[in-house]
C-alpha cells in the first residue's frame, strides 16, 4: 500500500484523532500542481484542503523549526564557549545525517542533538499537543507533508517514537499531498482558507526560512546575536543569502566572530568533511543536500531554475512580512516553553526534543 492510500485509509477509518503538519517549503510549491505559477503562496488554502480532506488539526512545521531554532541555539553557544564539538553540523537534512552515518560516522557528534522540525513536530504533537487536546498519544494518526523523500526514513528511525508510538506516523512528499486532495475531489483554487491551529500558533519568519539553504544559518544568527548583542542585535543576515554550493561566511557577534560553512549538495560536503584542518577551521556548518535546499527536494514538483528561484524569493518574502522575525519573539513558541519545554535544553526538551546520533552502520 502506497502512502496516499495508507493516510486515506486513516482517514476514512476515523478511529484516531488525524493530525497533519505542513513543512515551510511546500506553501510555496504545492500550489505548481495545481496550475498555479512556481513561488505562489498557498498556505492558507492549503490547510483550507486538509481540513476538508478530514485531518481533525493543521500545524505548521515552522513553529517547530522556531524551537529547533532556540534549542540549537542554545547548544550552539554553549560549544562555542567551552570550545567543544566544533563545528556544529545541523540536522535538520536527515539526506546529510544519512550520508555522514555511512561515510563519516566519527563526526556525528558533530550534529547538532536537536531532532529535525519534522520530528520535533512530532514529538510535540503527541506530547504537548495531546495533552493539550486530552488524547492519548496512542489515539493520534500524525502525517507530515514534506518535500523530501528521506524524511520518509527518517520518521521510520528507531529513536524517533516513544515505547513503539510513533513520533511520525506516515509522511507524504509535496507530489503525493496533491495526490491526496486531488483524490479526495479537492483543489486549493477552490478550497477555502484557513490558518493554522492555535495550539502551536503561527511561526515566526525565521522558521520559515528552513525550506532554503542559508535559511537554518540565518534563524540561528538571529538567535545567536539576540543573545549575545541585545538591544543591538541584528536580525537580517544577507551574507548567508544565495545560491551555489558553498559559502564561506564570517559573522560578528558578542564580539566574537563565527565562522559558518554554508553546504549545499553532498560533493561540497564531502570536500569539507575530508579535510579535518579545513573542517575544524568552522564553528558551525550548514548542510542542505539538494539545489537551494529544501525547496528543491526529491518530493517536491518538477523546477526549471527560475522556478526555483521564485520559491525561495516566497520564503523570504514571508519572513519580511511576518509580525515576529526571530523565534524568541514568537509567542506561541513562549507559550509552549512557559507551559511545558521551561528553558533550552530542560529536562523536558532533552527527553522529547534532543537524541544521541546513532550509527546504523556501527552497530
Amino acid at each position: 500500500m502506497g502512502a496516499v492510500e495508507e493516510v486515506i485509509g486513516a482517514l476514512e477509518d476515523g478511529r484516531k484523532v488525524a493530525v497533519c503538519q505542513v513543512a515551510p517549503s511546500v506553501r510555496v510549491s504545492i500550489g505548481e500542481e495545481f496550475g498555479m505559477p512556481p513561488g505562489t503562496v498557498a498556505t492558507e488554502r492549503l490547510v483550507g484542503a486538509l481540513r476538508h480532506a478530514g485531518f481533525g488539526r493543521v500545524f505548521d512545521t515552522s513553529t517547530a523549526a522556531d524551537i529547533v531554532t532556540i534549542e540549537e541555539g542554545a547548544e550552539l553557544l554553549r560549544r562555542m564557549k567551552d570550545n567543544e564539538r566544533l563545528p556544529l553540523l545541523t540536522s535538520c537534512c536527515s539526506a546529510s545525517v544519512l550520508y555522514v552515518e555511512n561515510n563519516f560516522p566519527e563526526l556525528l557528534g558533530h550534529f547538532c542533538t536537536v531532532k529535525s522540525p519534522q520530528q520535533s513536530m512530532g514529538s510535540l504533537v503527541k506530547t504537548y499537543c495531546a495533552r493539550k487536546m486530552r488524547v492519548k498519544r496512542r489515539d493520534i494518526y500524525s502525517v507530515s507533508i514534506m518535500p523530501c523523500i528521506v524524511k520518509k526514513l527518517e520518521a521510520r528511525r528507531p529513536e524517533m517514537e516513544f515505547n513503539g508510538v510513533k513520533h511520525v506516523d506516515a509522511v507524504l512528499t509535496t507530489k503525493e499531498a496533491a495526490e491526496l486532495l486531488k483524490r479526495r475531489g479537492l483543489s486549493l483554487a477552490d478550497a477555502p482558507e484557513s490558518g493554522f491551529d492555535s495550539l502551536m500558533g503561527k511561526a515566526s519568519g525565521s522558521g520559515q526560512l528552513f525550506g532554503t539553504t542559508g535559511g537554518v544559518t540565518e534563524a540561528l544568527l538571529r538567535f545567536v546575536s539576540w543573545k549575545l548583542d541585545g538591544g543591538n542585535a541584528r536580525i537580517d543576515f544577507p551574507e548567508v543569502r544565495g545560491s551555489g554550493g558553498l559559502r564561506d561566511v564570517r559573522v560578528k557577534a558578542g564580539g566574537r566572530e563565527i565562522r559558518i560553512a554554508v553546504v549545499d549538495g553532498l560533493n561540497n560536503l564531502k570536500d569539507i568533511l575530508s579535510n579535518a584542518d579545513r573542517f575544524g577551521s568552522y564553528d558551525m556548518i550548514e548542510i542542505m543536500t539538494c539545489p537551494g535546499g529544501c525547496i528543491g527536494g526529491s518530493g517536491q514538483p518538477a523546477y526549471t531554475p527560475q522556478g526555483l528561484l521564485a520559491r525561495r524569493d516566497a520564503l523570504y518574502g514571508i519572513d519580511a512580512t511576518a509580525k515576529a522575525r526571530t523565534a524568541m519573539d514568537n509567542p506561541a513558541v513562549q507559550a509552549v516553553y512557559r507551559n511545558y519545554l521551561l528553558e533550552p535544553g530542560s529536562g523536558v526538551s532533552q527527553s522529547i526534543l534532543h537524541l544521541k546520533r546513532i550509527c546504523l552502520k556501527c552497530k
